[in-house]
């Protein structure tokens, strides 16, 4: 059993959610540290932004493993990095076990539940959860899950 916060294939090699999001991100194009930081930033409205002191050995260690390269060394020796092929595989692996990445979310959820009460739930935890069911919504139910969106917008419409 993997950690809340980390991800492995069974029988593979346990990431953490940072290290994920780092395949994940370099997938889209070559970046530096620099860049990843503010990316994460972003990504969380600022609520979470990891030090350079965590981010920086993940680089080394992804490197370390040939999961990312060194692509290009910019102004002020600023390192650029890469997803490798070997790094293209590793995220293909670790994210075909997403169903298991959305029950760890729920186990999390749930916990966070338990401590400040089902009140606090936010409107955007529940579009997620929406979102995570609709991955799984096959092709002959596809029609229905559409209707029943299109119903949820009409009404929300009204309350505008």
């Amino acid at each position: 059993m993997t950690g809340l916060w980390t991800f492995a294939p069974e029988g593979g090699r346990e990431r953490g959610l940072l290290a994920l999001f780092v395949l994940h991100s370099l997938k889209q194009q070559p970046k530096s540290g620099y860049e990843l930081l503010k990316e994460v930033g972003v990504k969380t409205e600022g609520i979470w932004v990891p030090s350079k002191g965590t981010l920086y050995p993940i680089l080394n260690q992804l490197e370390d493993e040939g999961l990312i390269a060194v692509a290009e060394i910019g102004k002020r020796s600023k390192h650029i990095f890469a997803l490798t092929e070997s790094g293209e595989e590793t995220l293909r692996t670790l994210k075909a076990h997403k169903k298991e990445s959305r029950e760890k979310h729920l186990q999390l959820r749930n916990l966070l539940i338990e401590i400040f009460g089902e009140e606090h739930i936010t409107l955007r935890e529940l579009l997620f959860e929406m979102r995570e069911l609709l991955d799984d919504v096959t092709s002959n139910n596809r029609d229905q899950a559409v209707a029943i969106l299109e119903h949820c917008l009409s009404d929300l419409r009204c309350l505008r």
